[in-house]
């Protein structure tokens, strides 16, 4: 008896029904009459790939064809706006040229994103789009050598060379903190998350590198960061204590959006009012921060042109074209976007 938890072949088709899979596969692609196979086989095939929740077009395919038409896309967070916005970006970029797409969430946890591609490659996924955890060197790895088509989206796996598209984080960082210097403001804290991956590196580095040209000191208690997945009040709590211990900071720089929302709010618990107390800016854009009063200062990613180049990039990896025999790194630069919670210093009332 067939698993029903286990991914259905054409092969589980045929063992059950002690039949060939050439005969199933008659079958499947509508070959039945021509091939004289009765039509007592041909009930009993259809009727166990209706109870089985086979597709026998994917099937048929996948065997005529090598090729699935399905991506599989691992996003560390599908309800950040982020990575909801670049699912939805790769989602219809691969419609429009004849693929689905498998979507999953890894919750920047290692193991789940190793069961992830796993399952994925059992489901004859014809390739991938990740955004790897820090722990995946291998599973990468394994999928380079093993000529598995892949684009690294949104961070780069230290030591191994692989086709992605990513922002230049780095960038984004002086930029934003440069605009902070520029106006005045000397005292600018830093508020991150714990991460050995190179997105939130680049814009760490960013920021300090800005500051150390700028000739400003990042005293160690300015510097606030969260492991991933701590809760909502408790980042709330903690930014809080941050702003009490910090009570000279001019301005401060998230280095997520996620990170931002919940800053913007710890900072009203704090009774303070943006700019006039304490400037903000923010990696990455959110609705919120542009309906905000004041809205908020940000580096925002172009996640359309993002998720196009990176579809657009596996596509030609699946198809194996000729100019796709070396690694191919596609970085883009952020767009910083003035708002009104970053003006020119204004006098603090701390």
């Amino acid at each position: 008896m067939i698993n029903s938890s286990k991914k259905i072949s054409m092969k589980d088709i045929a063992d059950e029904l002690n039949l060939s899979i050439t005969t199933v596969s008659f079958v499947v692609n509508g070959k039945s009459e021509e091939k004289s196979i009765s039509p007592a086989t041909v009930k009993k095939v259809n009727d166990l790939i209706e109870k089985r929740g086979f597709n026998p077009n994917s099937a048929a395919r996948l065997l005529r064809t090598g090729k699935s038409k399905t991506i599989g896309l691992i996003v560390e967070d599908i309800g950040n706006y982020f990575f909801a916005n670049i699912a939805k970006t790769v989602g219809k970029a691969a419609h429009k040229n004849g693929y689905s797409v498998i979507l999953s969430s890894t919750e920047n946890n290692d193991a789940t994103a190793r069961e992830l591609i796993n399952k994925m490659k059992n489901s004859s996924v014809d390739g991938f789009i990740i955004t790897a955890t820090h722990g995946l060197f291998k599973e990468i790895a394994k999928l380079k050598k093993e000529n598995v088509p892949f684009v690294l989206l949104d961070r780069i796996m230290p030591g191994i060379e692989t086709n992605h598209v990513i922002l230049d984080n780095y960038s984004g960082g002086v930029q934003l903190t440069t605009h902070l210097v520029n106006n005045g403001y000397s005292k600018i804290g830093l508020v991150s998350v714990v991460s050995q991956m190179s997105n939130v590196i680049g814009r760490e580095n960013g920021f300090l590198e800005a500051m150390r040209a700028a000739k400003l000191k990042v005293p160690a208690k300015t510097i606030l960061k969260f492991p991933f997945g701590e809760s909502r009040l408790d980042t709330i709590a903690a930014i809080k204590r941050y702003l009490a211990n910090n009570p000279n900071l001019e301005a401060v720089f998230f280095t997520t959006n996620d990170l931002g929302v919940l800053g913007i709010e710890a900072i009203q618990e704090s009774n303070l009012k943006i700019p006039m107390d304490i400037a903000v800016v923010s990696f990455d854009d959110n609705d919120l921060f542009r309906l905000l009063n004041p809205s908020i200062t940000v580096a925002a990613q172009p996640i359309r042109e993002i998720g196009t180049r990176a579809i657009e990039l596996l596509i030609k990896l699946i198809n194996g074209e000729p100019e796709m025999d070396e690694m191919t790194g596609v970085t883009i630069k952020p767009t910083i976007i003035i708002r009104n919670s970053s003006p020119k210093k204004i006098l603090q009332r701390r």
